[in-house]
């Protein structure tokens, strides 16, 4: 049986760090910030994200605001917004593969499917956004079920230590990814089953899975 991988957004699929990072620091005086330097960016990428927020003193009830607010940004950079290298091609051969492949982030699908059509991506049986839902156990679950898939042939990918930490707590086996968020040492220690360094990775793996 061919697996079927299960792929977060941003940081995966779309090169949007240094966007998130600029929408970062138009928010920051609005919490009562600095702007954030590239010695502050490369440090937080070496933190899980709930220490990067503790540090932050955001509270808890003020995450889904920021979130919101993050969200209604984002949009309006959509358009400066490319793949991470290597992916296009990687989608492409895992289509001509016939690997089936959907798409579950925290973004909003009105963003996912801005950024798809512009990219003319089409490799994806269906999208599901979140916007800015931070539970991504009970999200996947819910897709697992929703979709009718086993969650033994389901291989999630993300950039982030959460992501990890989410699959694998829904019984999915996770390939995590370097070119995002989380430095590789960080989501190493998260023990994923896979640690990959280019999308070329991610095509061999599948092809030694079937």
């Amino acid at each position: 049986m061919k697996p079927f991988l299960l792929f977060d957004f941003d940081g995966t699929i779309a090169d949007s760090i240094h966007l998130g990072w600029k929408i970062a620091n138009q928010m920051a005086p609005k919490f009562g910030h600095a702007e954030f330097t590239d010695e502050d960016f490369q440090r937080f990428r070496s933190m899980p994200m709930r220490k990067v927020l503790k540090e932050l003193h955001i509270p808890l009830h003020k995450i889904p605001h920021a979130i919101a607010m993050a969200l209604v940004e984002y949009k309006h950079f959509a358009h400066e917004l490319e793949p991470c290298r290597g992916i296009i091609p990687m989608l492409n051969q895992l289509s001509d593969m016939q690997i089936p492949m959907a798409l579950l982030s925290s973004n909003s699908k009105e963003n996912l499917y801005m950024f798809l059509w512009r990219m003319q991506i089409t490799s994806f049986q269906w999208v599901e956004g979140t916007s800015g839902v931070l539970n991504k156990k009970l999200r996947i679950k819910q897709q697992i079920k929703k979709h009718k898939l086993d969650p033994r042939n389901v291989i999630y990918l993300g950039d982030e230590t959460r992501d990890i930490d989410a699959a694998k707590k829904c019984g999915l086996r996770v390939i995590a990814v370097t070119w995002g968020f989380h430095t590789a040492e960080l989501l190493s220690s998260h023990d994923p089953d896979y640690l990959v360094n280019s999308p070329d990775e991610i095509v061999k793996i599948v092809q030694s899975l079937q």
